[in-house]
């Protein structure tokens, strides 16, 4: 009996990246390479360097991707492109699907925040490039076959912004086999790029507050280090803030594993691998009430605990430190929540 032949062979992954800066975004666009290739496609990823400096750019790069052809290249034909997020969506081919990681933020849920890029902007000049981003992200999303995000949270933005309509699909986790549960040892963790979005200092802040045996350790590099050490040393904390740079996956795994407790509090997350690191890990995640899509799986008071303030986070974590049946109990409900978040099912839909 003949094998089916496939309608999908050939598949491009397009995603933008700014150079040098490495995170889950692109963790995400090498693992789904990785998973359509060992499941017999053929795939590659197609990656432009991102720059929204100055803020021209960022309709300029629109345009780069727009008059890119990659239906045909050198006579080896794509059957499927998958989009992943500004400004690669552009992207003009016949069968474009789209797994949105999120749109260019800036202008949209972050525009009157701190964390705006076009500040320097007079008000004609920005609302000049806003106005033009918005009508690309209408016209070239609008365009896909099928639109999927990563997280509830995108899905409810790309609604409000554009008026489309999404799918969910939630992303695995690099090696989830490789995440154990271990002994809960008394520190803190959390993982990932060092900038102020992220705000790690709020842990920072709260470690005055909590036992002194207790330490806040962080993975990872980034531009907000200096700023994280200088908060440290103000509050006279810095020998119980261990600041680990840059760590390998088996250590990243190892770090998670003895854990007492995730702290991942970020302003209004896309997704958040390290929520799902930290419930596969069988570790309660605490947060706040405004962290974005980390709000999808942390329950409060079941799988960690979701902070109002500093004050609370402090509480909470000498509340871990003393009960750690309690904490032990809130990470099994974590890890049921996400345990069946898998590659099967992301790629049967992305390409179905």
């Amino acid at each position: 009996m003949k094998k089916p032949i496939r309608k999908i062979n050939k598949v491009l992954i397009c995603t933008a990246q700014v150079p040098f800066v490495y995170g889950g975004a692109e963790i995400l666009v090498e693992e789904l390479k990785l998973q359509l290739t060992k499941r017999g496609y053929e795939a590659e990823i197609v990656q432009i360097p991102f720059n929204n400096n100055p803020p021209e750019e960022l309709l300029n790069q629109a345009l780069i991707w727009r008059q890119l052809s990659i239906k045909e290249v050198d006579g080896v034909k794509s059957d499927l492109v998958i989009c992943t997020k500004y400004p690669a969506y552009a992207i003009n081919h016949p069968n474009k699907v789209i797994w949105l990681f999120h749109q260019y933020r800036q202008i949209y849920e972050l525009a009157d925040t701190e964390f705006s890029g076009l500040d320097s902007l007079d008000e004609i000049q920005r609302e000049r490039i806003i106005g033009k981003i918005k009508n690309i992200d209408r016209q070239t999303l609008s365009e896909a076959k099928k639109i999927f995000t990563i997280s509830k949270n995108v899905s409810n933005r790309l609604k409000l912004s554009t008026g489309l309509e999404s799918e969910v699909l939630y992303p695995p986790i690099k090696n989830k086999e490789k995440f154990k549960n271990g002994e809960f040892r008394d520190y803190i963790f959390v993982a990932g790029r060092l900038n102020k979005m992220k705000r790690y200092e709020e842990m920072i802040k709260a470690m005055p507050q909590i036992d002194d045996h207790i330490r806040f350790v962080i993975a990872g590099k980034g531009p907000y280090l200096d700023e994280l050490k200088k908060i440290a040393k103000k509050l006279g904390v810095d020998d119980r803030v261990d600041f680990r740079g840059f760590v390998s996956h088996d250590e990243l795994i190892e770090l998670y594993q003895h854990a007492l407790a995730i702290y991942f509090a970020p302003y209004d997350e896309d997704y958040g691998y390290i929520t799902i690191e930290a419930f596969q890990s069988k570790k309660p995640v605490l947060t706040f009430p405004d962290s974005g899509g980390v709000l999808e799986f942390v329950k409060n008071n079941e799988s960690g605990y979701i902070c109002k303030d500093v004050d609370e986070l402090a509480k909470r974590v000498n509340e871990l430190y003393t009960n750690k049946d309690l904490a032990e109990h809130m990470g099994l409900n974590g890890y049921n929540l996400v345990n069946e978040i898998n590659w099967d099912s992301v790629i049967e839909s992305l390409l179905g």
